[in-house]
């Protein structure tokens, strides 16, 4: 036996390396796939350990609260509240900053903090420089991701207006804060750091810059385990409601964590999208292959069993072999999603702000990539080795049945006159294998339609964006004021030379209610008449508000559990804290955000504050932008300057560093998918009609006649299998927009008809390029070799 077993090891290594061309196209399909669950399996782990472990150290608040204006005492009464571990009390504001050589308006939160030492929670990450001097009124921290944006320098003074009054502040350090994973500026989807910072005073010059001498206006709270967060958050509305504090929310919402549990969201459906498409891919060429061997080797295999080998030793020979085929595939695998995995973390390093992120898949990530690879080998070579067993002696000793070449198909090909001769063997030899002439069309329309899919998203968020700024927000620039003002302030704003058009805008913080369903969402009150900052759904349509009633968004709608004719209680938290009831007069699909909107009249009737306006909405002459910029950080009532242009080139500038890499790596598994796919259909095809092809020849036909009835059939397949890619890329595409979009934003589906074009340029460039490999085979055939073979 021990004998026997080596002379099967002996036919196992010449197996290898007969079969080593296609070993190594179902490597790299192998390899892609399980480096997609390494590097995606392995990068949730870490974006997830490294969030919670900052969140941890740094002492990220549970629960946030912010008032109009509150007094000290309060923050004693919500440590008293059951459940709640740490209070800090804190002051937060909106300022401009006048930064040197800089035209627009820079806009920075400012958050107070002791005067001696770090906060209790939300602490500080030093990067650079030293602490607050609490001697010292003008010094500040600033965020060290606009702090290098901005190309600022420590020691730098910023003229920084803060409620009106201009304060020249030193910059003495830089520091990151576990508030501000993701930072963006109000309304943003994407970070712009060099226009959004974050500030951090000590509190007293805070405190006289806002006249809130022994208040707060912000309160953060850490709850003790086990502690009902919702409890907590009733009690605490309801002891800071008389304080315009109707807003409380748990960490789960804050802005920046929001983001990054989208991103491991995503991340989750990457992972059960891509990874099973190559497996599968692998699954079907090692089942062809494998297939393939034990029909050549029935002779083989009959022999064996009549010298007494078991069926389970041939089987376990045929499932060795099928695992070294693809023992390469799972080596590379292994490096590929390492250093995939590192790629991705310095990727998201630069998009999600920590003091550390490493990339630390684990060896169960490792283990579960092995047993998912070993598995689709083990399904790949199930049908092959069942055939093997299966056979028995005195039948594998006679020669396979011939195929039938009759059919309705073969007949019409026969009588077709029209075809030569070259073409109606290639068609016949397809039409006699349509399981797996079906099958390679698949797997090369799988390829396609992951590279469609992959560079459609790119078209799908451009679309958006094209929605939100160039549809809907088609003004300049948004001014934000420091606090709400009557609606004379907009004649102020067109008197500026260069204004071309303002158009005034309201918006207020409040709580949506309908039964137990509870939102935190700005209503935003619209004119009638709006040409600037307009309303519109995702076909870009233009939208209306309302006379009386509000229009929601979708997202807001399913959150709430509501549709049209729904009656909502909302508590406004500014102002005079109003409540009203109104009715949902509309569901509109918003591709930013999840807006409510009502009219600009109606909103300031029910807040009973008459015409009232908190923003507003300016086209400028492009050649005094420059003066327009001037007068608006000259003024005092202006809290902040939003610039469409500037908003769109930091858009543009993190998809092209993020998605463009995202992209290429998708591509290169795209054409490594089609690689394999296509050369080991036509390494099967040319095992199988090698006899065939030679006898050709020796008839007299051309070499590259006789290439064409091989290369003919797989330029037939490819062709077949561009029109079937497409439709599951667009499909695909869809499912994963729809997937992806959530209350942040919803992407709508905008794929170019480009796209879809280079996907096809794509799969032909890969698919040319392999079969010129299988060319040089074709010509190299030995005729004499050949035709000595019984096939």
């Amino acid at each position: 036996m021990v004998t026997a077993v080596r002379m099967l090891d002996r036919k196992l290594l010449r197996d290898l390396w007969r079969l080593r061309a296609q070993s190594l196209a179902i490597a790299l399909i192998i390899a892609a796939g399980i480096g997609m669950v390494i590097m995606s399996m392995g990068m949730i782990r870490s974006l997830d350990e490294t969030r919670l472990a900052y969140y941890d150290r740094y002492r990220f608040a549970d629960v946030f609260a912010p008032v109009s204006r509150a007094p000290e005492a309060l923050a004693d009464q919500a440590r008293a509240i059951s459940g709640v571990s740490v209070v800090e009390s804190r002051l937060t504001t909106i300022a401009t900053i006048n930064i040197p050589g800089v035209a627009e308006p820079v806009a920075a939160r400012v958050h107070s903090v002791p005067m001696q030492g770090q906060p209790g929670l939300n602490r500080l990450v030093l990067r650079s420089g030293r602490w607050l001097n609490p001697l010292r009124s003008n010094e500040v921290l600033v965020s060290e991701q606009f702090f290098k944006a901005a190309r600022l320098k420590l020691g730098n003074v910023l003229l920084t207006q803060i409620r009106g009054k201009r304060i020249p502040l030193r910059i003495v350090g830089t520091v990151l804060s576990p508030e501000y994973v993701y930072s963006i500026a109000p309304g943003q989807i994407f970070p712009d750091n060099s226009r959004f910072g974050v500030m951090w005073m000590a509190r007293e010059p805070l405190a006289a810059a806002l006249d809130m001498h022994g208040a707060f206006n912000d309160l953060l709270l850490k709850l003790q385990r086990g502690a009902d967060q919702g409890e907590v958050i009733r009690r605490l509305d309801l002891l800071l409601g008389r304080f315009g504090g109707v807003a409380a929310y748990g960490r789960e919402q804050h802005i920046s964590d929001r983001f990054v549990l989208n991103e491991l969201d995503q991340l989750r459906t990457m992972t059960g999208f891509l990874p099973p498409v190559f497996l599968g891919v692998a699954v079907f060429l090692l089942n062809i292959v494998l297939g393939r061997l034990v029909e050549t080797e029935r002779e083989v295999i009959g022999l064996l069993k009549a010298f007494g080998y078991r069926n389970w030793t041939i089987a376990a020979h045929y499932m060795e072999l099928a695992c070294l085929l693809s023992l390469l595939g799972l080596v590379l695998g292994a490096g590929l999603g390492t250093w995939l995995g590192h790629g991705t973390a310095t990727m998201y390093q630069e998009f999600f702000v920590f003091p550390f992120l490493q990339f630390s898949s684990g060896l169960d990530v490792y283990a579960i990539a092995l047993f998912a690879a070993v598995g689709a080998v083990l399904l790949g070579s199930a049908t092959a080795v069942r055939r093997a067993i299966r056979l028995s002696p005195a039948e594998a000793m006679r020669p396979p049945k011939p195929q039938s070449y009759g059919g309705f198909v073969a007949n019409w090909l026969a009588k077709a006159r029209r075809l030569d001769e070259p073409t109606r063997i290639i068609l016949r030899d397809l039409a006699r294998q349509p399981v797996r002439s079906g099958l390679t069309v698949v797997g090369i329309a799988f390829a396609l339609a992951l590279y469609i899919t992959s560079a459609g998203s790119t078209d799908n968020v451009e679309k958006m964006i094209d929605l939100a700024f160039g549809q809907a927000e088609r003004q300049d620039l948004t001014v934000t004021f420091a606090e709400p003002r009557d609606r004379r302030v907009l004649f102020e704003l067109a008197a500026i030379p260069g204004v071309r058009r303002v158009e005034a805008g309201r918006s207020t913080a409040a709580r949506l209610r309908i039964g137990k369903s509870v939102e935190r969402q700005a209503i935003s009150g619209v004119p009638a008449e709006t040409d600037l900052s307009r309303m519109i759904d995702l076909r870009g349509r233009p939208v209306a508000p309302p006379e009386f009633g509000m229009l929601i968004a979708s997202s807001l709608a399913d959150k709430l559990g509501v549709g049209r004719g729904a009656m909502l209680d909302i508590q406004v938290s500014e102002g005079r804290q109003a409540r009203f009831p109104i009715e949902v007069t509309g569901v509109v699909e918003s591709p930013v955000g999840s807006p409510a909107y009502m009219s600009l009249a109606a909103l300031n009737r029910l807040l009973h504050e008459g015409q009232t306006v908190s923003s507003a909405a300016l086209a400028v002459d492009p050649e005094q932008l420059e003066q327009v910029y001037a007068r608006l950080k000259a003024s005092p009532m202006v809290a902040g300057v939003a610039s469409r242009n500037a908003a769109l080139s930091g858009i543009r500038i993190t998809i092209s560093r993020n998605m463009g890499l995202v992209s290429l790596f998708i591509s290169g598994f795209a054409m490594m998918l089609v690689f394999g796919v296509v050369y080991n259909a036509g390494r099967i095809m040319l095992s199988e009609r090698a006899r065939d092809l030679a006898s050709l020849r020796v008839l007299g036909y051309r070499q590259s006649e006789v290439s064409y009835v091989l290369l003919g059939a797989l330029a037939i397949l490819m062709l077949l299998a561009l029109p079937i890619g497409s439709a599951m890329g667009v499909a695909l595409s869809r499912a994963l927009m729809q997937s992806f979009s959530n209350d942040l934003f919803t992407i709508p589906f905008g794929m170019r008809a480009a796209t879809i074009a280079k996907g096809w340029l794509v799969v032909l460039a890969a698919t040319v390029a392999t079969m010129m490999l299988i060319k040089v085979r074709v010509d190299r055939l030995d005729l004499v070799e050949v035709l000595k073979t019984r096939e």
